[in-house]
């Protein structure tokens, strides 16, 4: 039983944590350093231009998670056109209480909810521009991950054109994370960890915990098959700059 405990746990944390964090740091090095390459280039303000809707989902992304871990809200800023003084692109200046076990916990999930924000737009995009390719990706997250098998389907090359114009504008804008989103998130990784270790041990004392496991295996292959979407993305804009 113990043993079988240790598992779930193990097997929560990595499903929970470390997966998402792994497409997180990439996702998050790759725009980054293709922000950087557009600013030494066409200057700041550059990256407005060919991020906007990224930077607007990213703010928004923190507000909301902001908002469902029960936050205050200080002021926020969408999106803003950087000066010499100040270049920051948008902002939300939150405030929590302390003693406060979930809003603690919030943090962490504050603090990288652009890049979950910024995923589901582009699957959300997918779907409405290329809907076969939408449709490839959903049924391949369905397929068990021993027989993970992507086939590309035939598409409208105007409305996938269209659709990768405004993803890269998203990926570009939305998936940088700041020292200060880490550094936010960090505040609630301890906490994160304990809530979800506590859930695994439940979760393994109920009759329900194959199902249980099944579903999370299932949502960390959706995740995987979306996040590999987006890094594809990210790695084409990032060698586009590189040799623009």
């Amino acid at each position: 039983m113990l043993k079988d405990i240790l598992t779930n746990i193990g097997l929560v944390l990595g499903l929970m944590i470390g997966v998402p964090f792994l497409f997180i740091y990439l996702l998050s090095s790759i725009n980054h350093g293709t922000k950087q390459r557009i600013a030494n280039q066409f200057g700041i303000g550059g990256q407005i231009g060919f991020g906007f809707l990224g930077i607007i989902i990213h703010e928004a992304s923190h507000l909301l998670v902001a908002l469902i871990f029960g936050h205050h809200i200080d002021q926020f800023r969408l999106l803003r056109v950087p000066s010499a003084d100040n270049d920051t692109l948008g902002y939300v200046h939150h405030t929590w209480n302390k003693r406060n076990l979930y809003q603690n916990m919030g943090n962490l999930f504050i603090g990288v909810a652009p890049i979950f924000g910024c995923c589901l737009s582009v699957l959300l995009l997918a779907k409405y521009f290329v809907p076969e390719v939408y449709q490839s990706l959903m049924t391949t997250a369905e397929q068990p991950l021993s027989q993970l098998v992507v086939v590309l389907p035939t598409f409208n090359w105007l409305s996938m054109g269209l659709f990768l114009i405004i993803a890269a504008n998203i990926c570009i804008g939305g998936f940088d994370l700041s020292p200060a989103d880490f550094e936010n998130s960090k505040q609630g990784f301890w906490q994160a960890v304990i809530c979800l270790t506590l859930l695994a041990i439940i979760i393994s004392l109920t009759p329900l915990q194959a199902t249980l496991f099944s579903l999370l295996i299932r949502l960390t292959v959706i995740i995987v098959v979306i996040s590999l979407f987006n890094l594809l993305i990210s790695v084409v804009m990032n060698l586009i700059f590189r040799f623009i």
